[in-house]
C-alpha cells in the first residue's frame, strides 16, 4: 500500500497540513522535533511524493479539475478532501466545482474548466450528463461514485446495489418484514442500484417487499424529515434511508414526535458520514470511504496523463455494515 501524507500524518499524529509544509520544505511554525518525526517518518515509511514522473510533469498543466453535486454532504467534502490530498503530493492544484445536481450546470462548468487547460477532471455526474462534451475533451476524465456505462472512462466507484443489500438483510435478520426504502432521485444509478440491493435482500429471505415501500426523496435531510410521516402512516417498523443525510431529517422529524428509535422503528442509513457515529442515537450505516475514492480517483487521473493509451480501469470499494443503536428487534405488537 502507497504511502500517503495522511499515512504519516497518522503515523506521527500532526496534521496532513504540517507534513505537507515540512515535506515540501515550506516555512511552518513546527517544532525542531515534530519536524524531525515527520522526517523520520516519512523515510521509515519510504514515503515516495510524486506519481508522475519528472519529465512528465513539465508537459501537463499544474491543475486538476473536480466536479460534484455539493459540499454540504460530508461525503462528497470527503470525496474532495481525498483528491486534494493526492493533488497537493504530486505538486497540483485542485480547481473544485459543484453543480446542485443540476445536469446543465455539469455542461457550464465542463466547458468552463475545458477552457482552463486542466491535466485531467475527476467528474461525479448529474443524471444525463452531456455525453458528448465529455467524450470531445482533451484531457483524460475520471467518472467518481457515479458511472455511465456508455462512457469510454475509468471509473471509481462503490458497489452500491450490495450496500443495499447489507442494509436490508440486517433489519430482516432482526425479524423486520415491513421495511421502508427511502430513496434518492430515481433517475440516478446510485439509487437504482441501492433499491435493487433492497429488493434483492427480500428475494433472497424468501419474503416478498411492501408494495408501498419504496418512497422517493433527494438525498437531503429535509425530504427525510417529509418522508418521516409517510413512513409512520404506512406502519413500517424499520426504514432504509438511502443515505445518511436523509436518515438525519428522518430522525429529526421523530424526535419531534417523540417516536423513539430504535424502540418503535430501527433506521439504517447509507454512507457512515463522520456524524453518524456522533448522534443521540448512534446510526446504523454502511461504510464507504468519500476520502479512499477521491484518493484513488486521482491517482488513477494521474496514470492516464503519465499513459495516455493505458486501458480504462473500474475500481470498485466494497461495502461494509457497521452496526451501532438505530436498529434493533421489532417491537411486540
Amino acid at each position: 500500500m502507497r504511502t500517503t501524507l495522511k499515512t504519516i500524518a497518522d503515523h506521527v499524529g500532526l496534521s496532513v497540513a504540517s507534513v505537507s509544509l515540512v515535506l515540501n520544505n515550506k516555512p511552518n511554525k513546527l517544532s525542531p522535533e515534530s519536524r524531525q518525526k515527520i522526517l523520520a517518518a516519512a523515510e521509515e515509511l519510504h514515503y515516495a511524493p510524486q506519481l508522475v514522473s519528472p519529465a512528465m510533469a513539465k508537459k501537463y498543466s499544474k491543475t486538476l479539475g473536480l466536479i460534484v453535486p455539493e459540499v454540504s454532504n460530508s461525503f462528497f467534502a470527503d470525496l474532495a478532501q481525498g483528491v486534494g490530498h493526492c493533488a497537493q503530493e504530486n505538486g497540483c492544484q485542485l480547481l473544485l466545482s459543484t453543480t446542485d445536481g443540476i445536469a446543465e450546470n455539469d455542461t457550464d462548468i465542463l466547458r468552463l474548466f475545458a477552457s482552463r487547460n486542466i491535466a485531467a477532471m475527476l467528474f461525479v455526474a448529474s443524471s444525463n450528463c452531456n455525453a458528448s462534451l465529455l467524450e470531445s475533451l482533451p484531457f483524460p476524465i475520471i467518472q467518481v461514485d457515479r458511472k455511465n456505462p456508455a462512457l469510454n472512462f475509468s471509473a471509481v466507484i462503490f458497489n452500491q446495489k450490495k450496500g443495499g443489500y447489507l442494509a436490508t438483510r440486517h433489519l430482516l435478520e432482526l425479524g423486520h418484514r415491513r421495511i421502508a426504502c427511502l430513496t434518492g432521485p430515481k433517475n440516478l444509478t446510485n439509487t437504482s442500484l441501492r433499491l435493487k440491493g433492497y429488493l434483492k435482500a427480500y428475494k433472497d429471505m424468501g419474503f416478498t417487499p411492501p408494495s408501498n415501500g419504496v418512497i422517493e426523496g433527494d438525498y437531503m435531510s429535509d425530504s427525510g424529515f417529509e418522508a418521516a410521516d409517510v413512513i409512520l402512516e404506512r406502519g413500517f417498523t424499520a426504514v432504509f434511508s438511502t443515505n445518511d443525510m436523509m436518515a438525519y431529517g428522518i430522525l429529526k422529524r421523530f424526535r419531534q414526535l417523540k417516536i423513539r428509535v430504535p424502540q418503535d422503528i430501527s433506521i439504517v442509513g447509507f454512507d457512515d458520514v463522520v456524524y453518524s457515529a456522533l448522534l443521540d442515537v448512534p446510526l446504523t450505516t454502511i461504510r464507504q470511504s468519500g476520502y479512499n475514492m477521491g484518493y484513488e480517483s486521482c491517482k488513477r487521473a494521474f496514470e492516464e496523463i503519465e499513459d495516455p493509451k493505458i486501458m480504462k480501469q473500474t475500481i470498485q470499494f466494497e461495502p461494509e455494515l457497521i452496526i451501532r443503536e438505530s436498529t434493533a428487534k421489532p417491537a411486540e405488537k
